[in-house]
């Protein structure tokens, strides 16, 4: 199902309306508040609420539960920078599936962090690394 006028409560009327107004996609219905869909479509509050929820019904919007995310991260990695020092400051070191800033002047280490980094990741776990 990708056309508007297929969703459930969306006839060709309401379907021509929401285009209009930008809706032209399921993803961008789906993400869209009652109120949005109510002015745009000059639509009620049930027809707009029904138009949603069976927008979002037809997406994978890839939403998560916090429990969910909360058990991924018990399993996240930590790859060694190889400074001790650096690795408490970071909270165990560059954390994996997560994005590690660094930044500073001109010289100042931010490329070799990094190239100590795809180093060290080949490293086994014992010794900082992910083994691989």
């Amino acid at each position: 199902m990708t056309e508007l006028k297929d969703l459930e409560g969306v006839g060709p009327a309401i379907a021509e309306k929401l285009q209009s107004a930008g809706y032209d996609s399921l993803e961008r219905l789906a993400v869209a508040t009652t109120g949005e869909l109510m002015e745009a479509a000059e639509v009620g509050t049930r027809v707009a609420t029904k138009v949603i929820n069976a927008a979002r019904g037809s997406v994978n919007m890839g939403y998560e539960k916090a429990s969910e995310v909360m058990e991924r991260r018990k399993h996240l990695g930590y790859i060694s920078t190889g400074s001790p020092a650096l690795d408490k400051i970071i909270g165990g070191g560059a954390e994996t599936q997560g994005i590690v800033e660094v930044f500073g002047e001109f010289g100042s280490g931010k490329s070799q962090i990094a190239h100590q980094l795809c180093v060290n990741v080949q490293l086994p776990p014992e010794q900082g690394g992910l083994g691989g």
